[in-house]
């Protein structure tokens, strides 16, 4: 049975098949369920990085359509991370960043949407909810 059967996805919903990924996260577990949970959603490039510095590199360099990152990470956090993303960009490429965290204090959450970020997610980390926030971040914009 196809997925969009199973998770009940209504018509106009995005596919992710032919889209790419890029996880940050230092936590090896929580990295690996995130990677798991990109797979389930079909997404068919799924690559990891374990703090902000290595994943700017990833990114910069296979550009991936969506990024998914921590906020508490060392040596590079992703406040970090995200500052040296959007200031590279260039223009009319923007990657959607989501972050997942545990700190929704108000500095840090002002602090992320001044930088750009496209969304948060409170872990622990779900399918439905993850779905949820691409379905939203990655849509067409108008």
């Amino acid at each position: 049975m196809k997925a969009a059967a199973v998770w009940g996805w209504q018509m106009g919903a995005i596919s992710f098949n032919f889209r790419s990924s890029l996880v940050i996260e230092d936590q090896s577990f929580i990295r690996g369920v995130v990677v798991r949970i990109l797979r389930q959603l079909d997404f068919g490039t799924v690559m990891e990085a374990e703090d902000g510095s290595s994943g700017l590199n990833v990114a910069m360099e296979r550009r991936p359509d969506v990024i998914i990152a921590d906020i508490d990470m060392a040596p590079v956090d992703g406040l970090t991370f995200l500052q040296h993303l959007r200031e590279r960009e260039t223009q009319g490429h923007h990657i959607p960043v989501v972050f997942l965290t545990n700190r929704a204090d108000k500095v840090t959450v002002l602090k992320a949407r001044d930088l750009g970020v496209d969304a948060f997610i409170a872990k622990p980390v779900t399918l439905v909810n993850l779905r949820e926030k691409l379905q939203v971040v990655m849509a067409p914009r108008r």
